[in-house]
């Protein structure tokens, strides 16, 4: 029940953070675009399997406990949709840090991935094949499905240490030398360990309750997907930047998304004696475009105005370099 109540809550963040992209980058690549939408398509399949077990279980076989002991399609639902949905996170940084770098990193992280994904699906043909949880557990069983679970569930929380351990050192060594990029890079930085050591926490968890032969090591493999999903949505959807939060109706402000959001401030009226400001932040997949309009000249001539600038960072994987245009 537990495991079911929080799988229920993880699609329900996944779907907002799939909505959210969906709004705020309609122009990113169709990779990008393939990956999220795939990756959401499978997690309501998982979805469903789960739900469709957790009634069988407690509602059309109440008071059975041989029902609550069956593994039915949990075999699909915890190796098989933890397994790809973990690989695809994984292989997603390993690419994300071959953009930064190209040596042995991204080779070792997609190594550990294929691995991890393999002995995913060797776990699934041991599910598979036990056909109750107590067998899965007993020690008749063991010689197959604890090497398999345990190479899953090992190798998938050491890929996951590496991405969050590797990622922010090339991120860092990126850096552009700006006060406002580096900010954004330390809280990405920061995001990145956040989200690698959940992932990594999780799956040594599952690990851990299944060699302690208990049956709550359901509750982080029902959930294990949903985590790496989030955690590829959590990703991209960082590149969303809000300006001028809060607006308030007075002040006539209209807010509006493109290729990810854009907040843009216009004067009241024609009769003002000065114009209102207008600045904003554009977020696409490979630039971030900081604009500040209507600045006045500092030599003090009326009615004169200096050209607007442009602010670019130009993004490798997230951020790389720094050019000042005039637009």
């Amino acid at each position: 029940v537990i495991a079911g109540f929080l799988n229920w809550c993880l699609l329900g963040i996944l779907a907002l953070q799939v909505y959210l992209y969906y709004l705020a980058f309609p122009k990113d690549r169709l990779f990008a675009k393939v990956l999220v939408y795939t990756v959401f398509v499978l997690e309501l399949g998982q979805t469903g399997v789960v739900a469709y077990d957790i009634y069988l279980a407690l509602a059309s076989s109440y008071g059975d406990p041989s029902a609550v002991d069956a593994i039915r399609t949990y075999w699909l639902s915890i190796p098989v949709s933890g397994g790809i949905s973990g690989g695809i996170g994984q292989f997603f940084f390993a690419y994300r840090i071959w953009m930064l770098s190209s040596k042995g990193t991204p080779i070792i992280i997609g190594t550990l991935a294929l691995a991890s994904v393999i002995s995913a699906l060797i776990s699934a043909e041991a599910f598979f094949r036990a056909r109750t949880f107590s067998t899965l557990l007993s020690n008749d069983n063991n010689s197959g499905s604890f090497a398999s679970i345990g190479v899953w569930n090992g190798i998938g929380a050491i890929c996951d240490i590496v991405i969050a351990l590797s990622m922010p050192y090339y991120l860092m060594r990126h850096g552009t030398g700006m006060r406002r990029t580096h900010v954004m890079i330390v809280k990405l930085v920061r995001l990145i360990i956040e989200t690698g050591g959940l992932t990594a926490v999780v799956a040594i968890l599952h690990l851990c309750l299944y060699f302690a032969n208990s049956q709550s090591f359901i509750v982080p493999g029902l959930t294990v997907s949903k985590i790496y999903a989030n955690t590829l949505l959590v990703m991209l959807n960082n590149r969303m930047r809000m300006v001028n939060g809060r607006l308030s109706n007075d002040d006539d402000e209209n807010s509006q998304i493109s290729s990810g959001m854009l907040f843009r401030d216009r004067p009241r009226s024609h009769s003002q004696s000065a114009p209102r400001h207008t600045s904003r932040i554009i977020v696409s997949n490979d630039r971030l475009i900081f604009r500040l309009d209507d600045l006045q000249r500092s030599n003090g001539m009326s009615g004169a105005r200096r050209p607007s600038h442009a602010t670019a960072v130009e993004s490798m994987g997230d951020v790389s370099a720094v050019a000042v245009v005039s637009s």
